[in-house]
């Protein structure tokens, strides 16, 4: 399912013009970042109690969301 849903997205990507040069290089340099992210990620989440992990976490989503937020009302003006 997440494949085929993925691969429907490279429609509009490509109609877009994402698939530069820049884009596909610097996908291409932060890619072995990925398995190492993964891995640090599950061994905090491991290590860390999960009455500090979840309040971090909700709040780390909040201001992602609020800068978010921000960008799109700026965005319109």
């Amino acid at each position: 399912f997440f494949a085929a849903t993925n691969a429907l997205k490279l429609i509009p990507y490509f109609a877009l013009g994402q698939f530069d040069t820049a884009n596909l290089t610097a996908s291409a340099v932060l890619m072995p970042l990925a398995p190492l992210s993964t891995i640090a990620g599950a061994w905090l989440v491991r290590r860390m109690r999960p009455e500090i992990f979840y309040p971090f976490t909700y709040a780390t989503v909040a201001v992602v969301a609020v800068k978010l937020l921000w960008d799109g009302i700026v965005g319109l003006m």
